[in-house]
């Protein structure tokens, strides 16, 4: 499926809000923030500005998923957690928009924004051993198990345990790239 991947704007924001609120029984089984949503589109507008600025200063880049009519179908993020050559890749998506392939094209759109930096060296995708539907993302993007190691519950469905994926720039380079970054 073909999507668009880009920034996150201010006038985004109700857009996002109302994702969050038909997305959060979805969400709330794997991503421990879900139990915070909804914040409302005025504290969205000052996570959206914050977010921008952390990007602004060299952090992480969160991203928003829309067909190309401009549909919201989920969001997601290149995140500074490992390494300083390496970024993990993190996304969610829309619950009306779930087992279409948005989830890979985020992935893969994420991965093509991180490796056009020449500095990254690696990417990887987390996620808890429970959650079988994001193992699907990394194993169609070529990515290697890297292994799972425990670590404390931060979800209501989490098991404990954290899957961990890894894609190298020499095994990228490997393969052509499918994301698309606007």
């Amino acid at each position: 499926m073909e999507i668009v991947v880009r920034p996150w704007r201010e006038d985004d924001a109700e857009a996002m809000e109302a994702a969050y609120v038909a997305s959060r029984d979805h969400l709330r089984p794997w991503m421990a923030w879900a139990a915070e949503e909804p914040m409302g589109v005025t504290a969205r507008r000052a996570w959206i500005q914050e977010q921008n600025a952390v990007e602004a200063r060299g952090g992480d880049r969160v991203r928003g998923a829309f067909l190309p009519d401009g549909t919201l179908v989920g969001a997601g993020g290149l995140h500074a957690r490992l390494d300083e050559d390496q970024l993990e890749i993190g996304y969610w998506v829309h619950a009306a928009w779930t087992r279409r392939g948005i989830a890979s094209a985020l992935a893969a759109a994420l991965r093509d924004e991180a490796f056009a930096d020449p500095r990254i060296a690696s990417v990887e995708i987390h996620h808890d051993i429970a959650n079988t539907a994001s193992e699907g993302v990394p194993r169609r993007l070529g990515f290697t198990l890297v292994g799972d190691s425990p670590r404390p519950r931060s979800a209501p469905a989490d098991r404990g345990v954290e899957r961990r994926w890894r894609l190298t720039r020499d095994q990228y380079r490997r393969r052509a790239p499918t994301g698309r970054i606007t």
